[in-house]
């Protein structure tokens, strides 16, 4: 169950939402009049998602990556001669064919 902390017990209650972060491990979230305005951390709980948030990153680099290099293969394939474009309504009505069969 989240922590729901008005702002003001940032002065008022600075350690007990300290301790919420130290010992339950999740986030402690702050709000002004009703409105989320703020999320408390621990430090472990931060550096985790930072690291997690990093691997995403570099996945999607990767995957970008490969891609690319897709890409600019079927452009040379292309250029080449080697592959025969065609619209792409001719493309779907040969697709339609080849599923009746």
């Amino acid at each position: 169950m989240p922590h729901i902390h008005p702002v003001s017990d940032l002065k008022n209650n600075l350690n007990h939402l300290t301790e919420l972060c130290r010992n339950e491990h999740e986030p402690v979230y702050l709000t002004r009049r009703g409105h989320g305005v703020l999320v408390l951390l621990g430090i472990e709980e931060y550096e985790s998602l930072l690291a997690k948030l990093k691997a995403t990153e570099d996945e999607d680099a990767e995957i970008e990556a490969l891609w690319v290099a897709e890409i600019q293969e079927r452009y040379r394939a292309i250029q080449d001669g080697t592959v025969t474009c065609i619209p792409a309504d001719e493309a779907m009505r040969q697709a339609r064919e080849r599923i009746k069969r």
